[in-house]
């Protein structure tokens, strides 16, 4: 009995912290949200927290009315989601309605398109990887594609699956199940500690108070609760405001670290989800990716590179300063300083994430070289015959060995591999500050002019990095002087030994 109460706690726990993250979004400088509920009285599926939104455009370019959020949570991972969950009322505590049954309700009422509102389905728990289900959700953004679902006639693997959930909701066509799925996403949630540290960042940033560590209380489930019983379900910012302090919550106005314009880019959702919030401009690129894997290796010229530079060229003007929220493959931080180079007159820092939190990192107009460490450089020939060469920045970790990998696999043309790692060794405190990068940035392209001869400099600059972006990008500000080059990704997801996808090819084809 004791441990069923204090599952049940815990699971309640993770709803109001996850509530409360929302309730945070409505504090950003730029944000779209208007209110928030917790256990919605207006719905009777997907009601644990919705987000109501004003302006918002989703990924498709639709217009988005609201999140409504289904919270499941799990004291332990002895268990994974299939797609057989989603039409077993067990699943989520029921007896007679399944989690697609509710979503079929949902969407006939607040999403009839299929697009006006996201369901979104938030547990720690992860898909099964050798259930079918894992083969249609998007690592992207968590969506069904269905595409993939679509694949194959009634018999086949992903045909059955269809015919399974429209007898279960009793509906005829691929057509009706293709509109009840579209609102839908999967989330893998984070750990009830992974979520209370992510709340207290959010809390600080929203003017709110910030929860100590190791606090047996935390004010913030308890508050929610007592509203709940008091019958306050929905929230405005100026409501959030009163409560908290009334509470004695409320710390003052959120803190706006930069008047400079906020721009957003990113290539991946988990940690940036409610990235618009933060920014006046956001370039979003999830749609060619699939978790970190592009879609199709040619995507990354034919679309991520023209995107990049439209994007700026469009959305920023010469002498204006911004503050780059990079939130994105190294390739793709690069690709930014290479569009913004000394030339394009933008005064453009990166909001760089460290140890003690969000800084923004903007160079000083002439940093002194002497405070900071500068490159141990080191240089190992691979074969007599090739005649290009491959750079291993090894800044947060150790990539030669794999890099040697990946070249003698690959039967690259490299005749040399030219190390770039800190003195101290690679690890995530070796940049000290903007300062630093930039300075690390010229050095590494005033080494790459003198240290390379004149046939390899006619060639191909192979690049493989494991650096933080800030630095990237400052290295993609001086790249033209590298001439010819290809940038490489870590297939994060393999963790096998060199593996290494190409990525972007510069000066761009």
């Amino acid at each position: 009995m004791a441990r069923a109460i204090a599952a049940r706690n815990q699971g309640d726990d993770y709803q109001a912290r996850w509530f409360w993250c929302q309730a945070c979004r409505l504090f950003g400088t730029h944000t779209k949200v208007v209110r928030v509920a917790y256990e919605a009285n207006n719905v009777k599926s997907f009601d644990d927290i919705v987000v109501y939104f004003d302006g918002m455009i989703d990924e498709e370019g639709n217009n988005l009315h609201a999140e409504y959020f289904q919270v499941k949570f799990h004291v332990t991972s002895a268990g994974a989601l299939t797609w057989k969950s989603l039409i077993d009322p067990s699943f989520i505590n029921a007896t007679s309605v399944s989690l697609l049954q509710r979503l079929k309700y949902a969407q006939e009422k607040y999403a009839p398109n299929g697009t006006e509102s996201h369901f979104i389905l938030y547990s720690p728990w992860q898909i099964h990887p050798d259930d079918l289900l894992a083969g249609i959700r998007s690592e992207t953004d968590g969506k069904l594609d269905w595409h993939r679902l679509s694949d194959g006639g009634a018999r086949s693997k992903f045909g059955k699956i269809r015919s399974a959930w429209r007898e279960h909701l009793g509906i005829e066509t691929d057509e009706e199940l293709r509109t009840i799925l579209r609102p839908l996403r999967i989330r893998q949630g984070r750990t009830l500690a992974e979520l209370g540290e992510s709340l207290n960042d959010k809390l600080c940033r929203a003017g709110l108070q910030a929860v100590d560590e190791g606090c047996l209380c935390h004010p913030y489930d308890d508050l929610i609760r007592k509203l709940l019983q008091c019958g306050r379900t929905e929230f405005t910012r100026a409501e959030i405001i009163d409560i908290c302090k009334r509470e004695k919550l409320w710390m003052g106005e959120s803190t706006i670290e930069s008047n400079d314009y906020q721009v957003g880019i990113r290539s991946f959702l988990r940690w940036t989800e409610n990235l618009e919030d933060d920014t006046d401009e956001m370039l979003d690129l999830l749609r060619w990716f699939d978790g970190r894997n592009i879609r199709s290796p040619e995507l990354w010229q034919q679309q991520v590179y023209p995107s990049i530079e439209s994007f700026l060229t469009t959305k920023l003007r010469p002498s204006q300063r911004c503050d780059l929220h990079l939130h994105a493959h190294g390739s793709i931080a690069f690709a930014v300083g290479y569009c913004l180079d000394s030339k394009s007159g933008i005064d453009a820092a990166v909001v760089q994430s460290t140890r003690s939190g969000r800084e923004i990192w903007r160079p000083s107009p002439h940093p002194d070289p002497a405070k900071y460490p500068s490159w141990e450089f080191g240089s190992e020939i691979i074969s007599e015959d090739g005649t290009e060469v491959a750079l291993a920045l090894c800044v947060t970790h150790q990539v030669t060995p794999d890099v040697k990998t990946f070249i003698e696999h690959e039967k690259l043309p490299v005749s040399r591999i030219l190390t770039c790692t800190p003195p101290s060794g690679p690890g995530p405190g070796s940049i000290l500050d903007a300062d630093h990068a930039k300075l690390l940035a010229d050095q590494l392209s005033a080494h790459l002019k003198t240290k390379r001869t004149s046939v390899e400099r006619q060639g191909k600059l192979h690049l493989f990095v494991a650096a933080p972006n800030a630095l990237v990008f400052f290295i993609g500000q001086v790249a033209r002087s590298f001439g010819s080059c290809i940038f490489y990704e870590y297939a994060f997801e393999d963790n096998l030994p060199g593996a290494y996808q190409p990525s972007l090819s510069f000066p761009p084809i």
